[in-house]
């Protein structure tokens, strides 16, 4: 998103979870027995305007895309079912901002940006 590199950004609505999460549900799912069929692992879910103006507050140095994409995706208002994680003691996700967060500062940190 940031870079400004492609000209627009996504028009549509999705899931997003930080990679530590993915993590410690790959290793729960793999250590408790009761893990069984398919864990949903995401955390929140937003459009990407949302996150374009999340970034573009916090981080304003960085260039962004200015223009929406014609085309469009899904942007119903939806939520992810993590009901089957959350009794096998799975901590809380983190949040949509601590995610791009640690995102733009791994990305800082390998020059990226």
């Amino acid at each position: 998103m940031p870079l400004g590199s492609r000209g627009e950004f996504p028009n549509t609505t999705v899931g997003f979870v930080h990679i530590d999460d993915v993590v410690a549900a790959h290793i729960l799912a793999m250590v408790e027995s009761k893990a069984s069929g398919r864990l949903i692992c995401s955390s929140s879910v937003a459009h990407w305007l949302e996150i374009n103006e999340m970034l573009r507050a916090k981080y304003p140095s960085y260039p962004y895309e200015n223009k929406r994409s014609s085309v469009e995706g899904d942007s119903n208002p939806h939520s992810m079912d993590t009901s089957k994680i959350a009794p096998l003691v799975f901590p809380p996700f983190k949040t949509l901002e601590t995610t791009f967060d640690d995102c733009i500062t791994s990305f800082q940190q390998k020059r990226f940006l």
